[in-house]
């Protein structure tokens, strides 16, 4: 087996999906192993029209390729039934998707509980559930894909099934569900029941034993791992808590996928010409409004899991070195360099300065020093509209700012993004 992996290596919102549809048509299983429907790929294909993913791995359209929905994300049984009747492409890969029936499920509870939480506003939350169910996983008291299967075929009663959602529950917060009614868990019980009857309608059977899967699996398959979120917002790793529910790095996503570093060929970790994120955290290179709304008339940069807007700022080398650590000969794919074609003079963040004047090479990981700390700026000439170009006909400035990343980061760029179809990629 050779595995290789897709990561985002900034905030999210790299480009993710593009890059997956474009290079997931040359293997043979894409796997997804982290997150939830908070990690919305946009996929655009070369017709135009475009798809979100939440569930499945971002690859359309290609038969004969097998999806892998492993037991290190969890599953919105509701958005997936969702996600589903949204594709036009069910006939070719009916009966190809494997979900692990030891998945833990993201229940509406769980949904109900997070919105309560005013996590949005403190941390950029977007209010999907996933930390409550990552929680209830850790906490080994989730509700289990297998459990909705073995009420189907009469292995445990309907009552214990609710039973199962109610606990949860309470071992999660009981004073925010004891005053829910039985039907309040009743209802989701069956709601989760009646979309994995549709579901399996859909795409065939796959609520699957993942141990015997993946002890079946061919020595000759080509796998790729489509990462969710970004290595910033590892909840190890990264500029903690503006992070995710846990850990997002290359290391963790073979973990959730339960295959051996020993298979690793390709890290594969995209990153974007200007940065962006959401909400609150500390984001030293934000741009001014001038500035960011060059970059808005090419993409709104909304978020597709909450809708909410997102922050833009200059290309910040000490984040990056930041998420690079624990990924060291990666492959550097820089995405988004059409967006910027209206920008006269590029700005790069190389250093921080702190109030006594020093360098700072490396972002920190407290978050109150990364507040007092300012951003000092080198300058590149734009390189304009790039909608034509090839790797042979690259403008000099851009070969400056990608010669650039190089040089500092001390990695390959292997692709650059130049466009938001997914056939908008060119290799180096």
């Amino acid at each position: 087996m050779r595995v290789d992996v897709i990561v985002g290596g900034l905030y999210g919102d790299e480009g993710k999906g593009k890059i997956v549809s474009n290079l997931g048509k040359n293997y043979d299983y894409i796997f997804r192993v982290n997150a939830s429907t908070n990690a919305s790929h946009t996929v655009v294909l070369e017709d135009g029209k475009s798809f979100v993913t939440k569930q499945l791995p971002s690859v359309f359209g290609k038969e004969n390729i097998k999806f892998v929905v492993a037991p290190g994300a969890v599953l919105n049984l509701h958005a997936l039934r969702l996600e589903l009747e949204s594709r036009n492409d069910l006939y070719k890969i009916y009966n190809n998707i494997t979900i692990a029936s030891s998945i833990s499920l993201l229940i509406n509870p769980y949904i109900d509980r997070n919105k309560s939480q005013n996590h949005s506003k403190k941390y950029g939350s977007t209010n999907q559930g996933t930390g409550n169910a990552v929680i209830a996983r850790d906490a080994r008291h989730s509700v289990k894909l297998i459990d909705i299967k073995n009420v189907i075929n009469n292995n445990i009663s309907f009552d214990m099934l609710v039973g199962k959602i109610k606990e949860s529950c309470y071992e999660l917060d009981k004073s925010f569900y004891q005053d829910k009614k039985d039907d309040y868990f009743k209802l989701e019980a069956e709601s989760l029941i009646e979309d994995f009857i549709q579901i399996e309608k859909m795409i065939g059977s796959f609520c699957k034993d993942y141990s015997n899967f993946l002890y079946n699996i061919e020595s000759s398959a080509n796998v790729l791992i489509e990462g969710c979120n970004g290595i910033m917002l590892d909840n190890l790793h990264g500029l903690n808590p503006f992070t995710t529910s846990a850990s997002t790095s290359i290391n963790s996503l073979l973990n959730g996928a339960n295959i051996s570093p020993y298979y690793l060929n390709e890290m594969y970790v995209i990153i974007t010409g200007y940065f962006c994120c959401l909400n609150k955290r500390p984001f030293l290179t934000e741009m001014d409004e001038k500035d960011a709304n060059k970059l808005y008339k090419y993409n709104s940069e909304v978020d597709d899991a909450e809708n909410m807007k997102r922050r833009l700022g200059w290309f910040d080398l000490p984040t990056l070195k930041k998420s690079l650590i624990g990924h060291k000969n990666a492959k550097l794919i820089l995405n988004k360099l059409d967006i910027m074609q209206d920008l006269e003079v590029v700005k790069v963040c190389d250093y921080y300065l702190n109030d006594m004047n020093e360098k700072i090479y490396v972002m920190p990981d407290d978050v109150e020093e990364l507040k007092k700390l300012k951003p000092h700026y080198i300058e590149f000439k734009g390189w304009g509209n790039i909608d034509n170009i090839n790797k042979n006909n690259i403008p000099k400035e851009l070969k400056e700012y990608i010669n650039y990343i190089e040089k500092e980061t001390k990695e390959k760029i292997a692709f650059i993004g130049i466009g938001r179809k997914d056939k908008d990629l060119i290799k180096l």
